[in-house]
């Protein structure tokens, strides 16, 4: 799976995003979402309320999309995103930088 992160704080207390990929399934908090249905060449569109963003395509057998990536409460205020992940597959550690302790 092609995905592209785009980091955003979330509320202060909330959990980072936990990502897992397996296929064409992408994991995200708990809930999965099957992208098995994306055709060769064709594209899918989020509807309601999800993480995506833009279309869900599949170019040479392989899922591309772009995910809105909730950061927690280590992550430094700059991220310099999006994070392209080009072969994602089981679980995704976010490649947030961190905020560095003081001493």
């Amino acid at each position: 799976m092609h995905l592209t992160l785009l980091p955003q704080h979330g509320l202060p207390g909330q959990p980072e995003m936990a990502l897992h990929v397996a296929g064409d399934t992408l994991t995200i908090d708990g809930t999965a979402y099957d992208l098995s249905a994306v055709p060769e060449g064709g594209e899918g569109w989020p509807e309601d309320e999800s993480p995506f963003i833009g279309p869900i395509t599949r170019m040479n057998g392989k899922i591309h999309l772009t995910v809105i990536a909730r950061l927690g409460d280590t992550a430094a205020n700059d991220q310099g995103g999006p994070w392209v992940l080009e072969n994602a597959s089981g679980n995704i550690a976010l490649p947030a930088q961190r905020i560095k302790e003081t001493q």
